[in-house]
Parts: C-alpha cells; sequence; structure tokens
C-alpha cells in the first residue's frame, strides 16, 4: 500500500493495532446517523485497525534529501504520516501553501504535503475506498491537514470578528486547534473528471451557508439546492466510514477525535 520513494535512504515504519479512542472505546460497531433517515453500520474501528496493521510507510530519509523542510522534518519527526504515502488516490491541494485561501497568502512556503496521525490518515483510506465503492474514479481532495500552530496564530489575528463569532470558524491558538495535532483534515470531493463537487460556499467560508446543522432551513428557504445538499451527505458519509465527524459549521472541516483526547495522545506541531 505503500509507494516506494527513489532517492537516498528510505526508513521503513510499521504501526500497530492502535484506533482512536473516540472509535475504539465504544466498540467496532458504530452507527452512524447521516441526513435523510439513513442509518449506515460500519465497522469502523475494525477497519481502520486493520488499514493500520497493513500500513508501510516509506518516507525519504531526511538526512539525504535537502529538499525537505525543516517543518516538514519536524513533522516526520512527530510521528505524522504523509497521507499520499499510504493512499495515492487521495488528492493534496493544500490551499495554505497558495494564494487562493482567506488570508490571501502564501503562509505554507514550500511545504505542501498533507501529513495527518497515522490513524486519522488510515481512517482517511478507509474513507477513500468507501467513496470509490460509490463512484468509482473519484477522489477525496485535502485542502488543509496538520497546520502548525504559528499558522494558527495568523489565522487567528487576522479574523475580525467578536471573540463568540471568531470561535466558531478558528480555533484559538492557545488552546490549540485539531489541525495542530494532525488530527483533523479539511476536504471534499472530485469527480473523475478533476471538477470539485458543488458544496455551495467555497472552502473556508464565513457565513450560515457553510453550516451543516443549517441546511434544512437552507434548502427550505432555497438558499442551497438539493443537488448541493446530496453532495455534502455524500462527503457525510464517506468520512463517517473512516470514523471521521464533521464540524457543524464548516461543511469541509472533519476531525477524527476530541481536543482533549488528541492533547493526550498527541503533540501539537509548533
Amino acid at each position: 500500500m505503500a509507494n516506494t520513494i527513489s532517492g537516498g535512504i528510505v526508513v521503513v515504519l510499521l504501526f500497530g493495532s492502535i484506533a482512536c479512542q473516540t472509535i475504539a472505546e465504544s466498540g467496532s460497531e458504530v452507527n452512524v446517523k447521516l441526513p435523510g433517515n439513513t442509518t449506515v453500520e460500519t465497522s469502523v474501528a475494525d477497519t481502520v485497525v486493520a488499514q493500520l496493521d497493513s500500513l508501510t510507510v516509506v518516507p525519504i530519509a531526511q538526512s539525504e534529501n535537502p529538499a525537505i523542510t525543516d517543518l516538514e522534518k519536524a513533522i516526520r519527526a512527530a510521528g505524522l504520516v504523509e497521507v499520499q504515502e499510504l493512499e495515492s488516490a487521495i488528492y493534496c491541494n493544500l490551499k495554505y501553501s497558495t494564494t487562493d485561501n482567506f488570508l490571501g497568502e502564501d503562509v505554507y512556503g514550500d511545504f505542501d504535503k498533507c501529513f495527518l496521525q497515522p490513524e486519522a490518515a488510515a481512517g482517511l483510506a478507509v474513507a477513500q475506498a468507501h467513496l470509490e465503492k460509490k463512484h468509482p474514479g473519484w477522489h477525496l481532495s485535502i485542502f488543509d491537514a496538520v497546520r502548525p500552530r504559528r499558522v494558527q496564530q495568523q489565522m487567528w489575528d487576522l479574523v475580525d470578528y467578536p471573540i463568540q463569532e471568531k470561535v466558531r470558524y478558528v480555533s484559538n491558538p492557545k488552546n490549540g486547534s485539531l489541525h495542530n495535532y494532525g488530527a483533523a483534515v479539511d476536504i471534499t470531493i472530485v469527480t473523475e473528471t478533476g471538477e470539485e463537487l458543488d458544496m455551495g460556499t467555497p472552502f473556508d467560508y464565513f457565513g450560515e451557508l457553510a453550516y451543516p446543522r443549517k441546511e434544512t432551513a437552507l434548502l427550505a428557504a432555497g438558499l442551497l439546492s438539493q443537488e448541493v445538499i446530496e453532495n455534502r451527505r455524500l462527503l457525510r458519509e464517506v468520512m463517517y466510514h473512516g470514523g471521521f465527524t464533521v464540524l457543524p459549521t464548516e461543511w469541509w472541516h472533519f476531525n477524527f477525535c476530541s481536543r482533549a483526547e488528541a492533547a493526550q495522545r498527541y503533540t501539537i506541531i509548533e
């Protein structure tokens, strides 16, 4: 499942049977409640654990490859894995490595890879497999994965909203975001032609049109189309199959575990 990367010495890392507490503690059978009164029964924990058991990540040896940035070295040293080394069918389209974001600037510089905690990366591979089963040739496409806390601070400083509004869209860097731990992902779906599904708003849209929790009312008011609602439901369905849950105010944002669990298990990437 891993891709062998050419150039320099490679290091093989094997991850054992571990899964995020929010999944494993509740048992293997998880009832996923989906919009439209649909319930999906899926052995999420079993599937993610099986994915981890077969995972072989082969990163480039850092000392042999000067092209690896200091940020990537720190991320790999913290135990995170590059998603595309696990599942190449998942696209990486880091918005903060471009100027196409609400900041209007490239805050990642030369860093343009998608890294997550091993459990979350394996869960994402499960989600991609479920998507391909329903729609062959379609791909998950990542807008953002692990996000250094220094970037979180930039976002926090630039969002000029009252504090009670600001925290709906940007986590306070003092507390640490799940992105800072590598346990959250911003994501969408791309068809076999390379076109992103219409989700009703752009990524990082600040406003109620992006709220999953208000979709029923927005549909009734004619502010979102039925097509948009179905596209968002599909995204949530495939992500739930990988053990992720959606943020109620952002259709694109999915968490793999709670912030408290992340703080116990992981280290913030600064």
